[in-house]
């Protein structure tokens, strides 16, 4: 079954369109502000995409902007109204925070992702016993379930879906040799690798210890970038999370030592044969190394 469109894929459209046409009137912000008796920071807020458009207001710019094509306004007045549904995620509201949330509602519509933890496997490549013995013991079940069909739904929507971004993940040798949930919950996690970077539209590389220091190493972060709009980058740390959209020289920094990063990383049947020899070494039965551990990234 088809996955739902998000909110975020008609928002942007309206937005990106209004943008478009604005530009071919041969007006500028503070015209568009001027002519509608607006304040100008309505007119850059509607283009950016930090509030949505009424459809009284779509109107009003379609007007100004000549466009009297009765499909094209009626296709982007249905999108507006679309823009105003909840969000995908809405019933995990409660585990998702407001830096979080801005981040979710650019994911979906990427053209490429780029995502790499120096400590864990990277959220979307998770299994479900992985990230529960990451996250057990600092939420109740309840929130735990949460998190767990937060995760499994983005996993779906971006690994499988109808709409997939070109997806690129770098994963640490630390991430591969820590025992979350014990032996058996990590060789599944590692077979599964495996098979996510058999995928299309993934590609998947390993970071070995043999690489030493390297660019992206001391911090968890995930770049979506946009072939027809601003780039954006979702930064994790000790002291928080917080989403970068518009300063497009830290999204292109960390996407040029995420570059830098992959040039040493394992592609293909190396990272394939890696990552089986990792898996050789883990032992049989239970051993419960899960007590103490910090939270997962995204």
């Amino acid at each position: 079954m088809a996955t739902p469109k998000d909110p975020a894929l008609e928002r942007r459209k309206v937005r990106l369109a209004l943008r478009t046409f604005r530009k071919k009137a041969g007006l500028n912000q503070p015209d568009v502000a001027d002519a509608l008796s607006w304040s100008p920071s309505k007119v850059i807020r509607i283009e950016g995409g930090s509030v949505g458009v009424s459809v009284t207001d779509l109107r009003a710019l379609l007007d100004l902007y000549g466009i009297n094509d009765a499909a094209i306004r009626q296709e982007l007045e249905d999108s507006t109204r679309g823009s105003r549904r909840p969000p995908w995620w809405s019933p995990y509201r409660d585990v998702v925070d407001p830096q979080f949330a801005t981040y979710l509602g650019f994911e979906g519509t990427a053209d490429a992702l780029f995502a790499y933890h120096p400590t864990f496997i990277p959220g979307l490549l998770q299994t479900e016993d992985y990230t529960r013995a990451l996250q057990e013991k600092r939420n109740s079940p309840e929130r735990l379930d949460a998190i767990v069909g937060l995760r499994g739904e983005r996993q779906e929507r971006l690994l499988h879906g109808d709409e997939k971004p070109e997806l690129n993940f770098l994963v640490d040798e630390a991430a591969l040799r820590r025992w979350i949930g014990g032996p058996a919950v990590m060789r599944t996690q590692l077979q599964y690798l495996k098979s996510a970077a058999k995928l299309s539209h993934v590609a998947l590389g390993v970071v070995p210890f043999t690489i030493g220091d390297h660019p992206v190493l001391r911090s968890g972060s995930i770049a979506l970038t946009f072939t027809d709009d601003d780039d954006v980058l979702f930064t994790e740390t000790a002291s928080g999370a917080f989403t970068t959209r518009n300063d497009q020289s830290v999204v292109d920094n960390y996407l040029t030592d995420f570059q830098n990063s992959r040039a040493g990383a394992l592609f293909g049947d190396r990272m394939t044969a890696f990552i089986d020899e990792i898996i050789a070494q883990y032992p049989n039965g239970l051993v419960d190394t899960s007590a103490g551990l910090p939270d997962s990234p995204s």
